[in-house]
């Protein structure tokens, strides 16, 4: 009896504990409205053949924690752990370590 009873509350800490990470390990979505495509490179490559100049960029990453650093040349934020990064200046947005299925891509209003 004491071993079933030992048994059923280790598999609840065990439910409980998976609950709590999956809860933990949630995702991050930073939104970039109002770009042109003139602005917007992926991994060095510049964005083209959209049907608008104008777009709005949903940006799904696995970042509990954003670090937004500013100088003279721009800013620039790094997306937790994974090192991913956005760097925004006056010549444009570059979108480094996000994998393309991360990317949302909805034509501005």
């Amino acid at each position: 009896m004491k071993k079933t009873i030992g048994i059923i509350a280790f598999i609840l800490l065990v439910i409980i504990l998976a609950f709590n990470v999956g809860c933990v390990m949630g995702g991050t979505n930073i939104n970039l409205e109002g770009l042109t495509l003139g602005t917007v490179t992926m991994d060095g490559k510049p964005v083209t053949g959209l049907p608008s100049q104008k777009i709005n960029l949903l940006l799904e990453v696995s970042a509990r924690e954003v670090t937004v650093k500013y100088d003279a040349d721009g800013t620039t934020l790094i997306l937790g752990s994974s090192g991913a990064t956005l760097e925004i200046n006056s010549s444009g947005i570059l979108i480094n370590g996000i994998k393309p299925e991360q990317i949302k891509v909805e034509w501005a209003k």
